[in-house]
């Protein structure tokens, strides 16, 4: 999944190593993550403000972005000051962390789908009613932070955590999007945070995520309205790609994703 910075002689010789490698984007893991049994996070930051600086700065000097999973305050706030573009997760994050992000444009991935798969499936999970408890409060405060984001301005970017337990790539995607309708974002800045936004923010080299000229086909034909809920995007319709057309309906099978 990633190669230990101890492998290398520096941040910045590691950051040069997974360029070189092919890297298109560097992620960073400098916290762990949550420690549901006791509703918050537990162990300390795994990189300092520093580290994350140097590995930030040699990014850039290569043209490369960097995203920092990270929850918990201590983390996000290292993973802020050290200027990285986007913050994946944010759990626990405070108010003025996120006026933070807006003013120094750093985007947030809130993540949703994984915490709530713990609690649409918590027998099979094997957590018991406090643990239950721990992760609803942390949803509830989740959506808080998602509500005041969006009020403050800070860009939110759409995405699922797939492959976290539980998380289908795909249909979790979709998931994700009623997670955040729910938590009270508005249905169009939903659509946003998943299309437009999200592409332009990740500087993708193809043209993707708008409807607009010279940009590749890719959109959904449906006659019931997403901006009414995100719910209806399950419902009959059609998915144009690249040219090809393919009719879905509400009875997808999803074995296997």
């Amino acid at each position: 999944m990633a190669e230990p910075i101890e492998n290398f002689a520096s941040p910045r010789a590691c950051v040069e190593s997974r360029v070189h490698a092919g890297a298109d984007r560097i992620k960073l893991i400098p916290t762990g993550i949550i420690n549901f049994k006791a509703g918050a996070v537990t162990t300390e930051p795994q990189m300092t403000t520093d580290e994350v600086r140097e590995i930030v700065d040699a990014a850039k000097a290569l043209g490369k972005q960097t995203f920092a999973h990270a929850s918990g305050d201590d983390g996000i706030e290292r993973a802020i000051n050290g200027g990285v573009d986007s913050i994946e997760h944010g759990f626990f994050i405070r108010d003025d962390q996120l006026a933070k992000m807006r003013d120094r444009q750093i985007a947030w991935v809130p993540t949703f789908a994984p915490v709530q798969e713990q609690v649409d499936h918590a027998d099979v999970m094997g957590w018991d009613s406090k643990v239950i408890s721990n992760l609803k409060k942390i949803l509830d405060q989740h959506a808080a932070s998602l509500v005041k984001a969006h009020q403050l301005g800070v860009q939110i970017i759409a995405g699922s955590d797939a492959g976290s337990v539980g998380v289908a790539h795909g249909h979790g995607f979709l998931r994700e999007l009623e997670l955040m309708e729910r938590a009270g974002l508005p249905p169009l800045s939903v659509i946003n945070a998943a299309t437009g936004v999200s592409s332009d923010r990740l500087a993708f080299k193809e043209k993707f995520g708008r409807i607009e000229a010279g940009h590749l086909t890719r959109f959904i034909l449906t006659r019931d309205s997403p901006l009414e809920t995100l719910a209806n995007l399950r419902r009959e319709k059609l998915v144009v790609f690249h040219g090809a057309a393919l009719s879905a309906d509400e009875n997808v099978d999803v074995v296997g994703l």
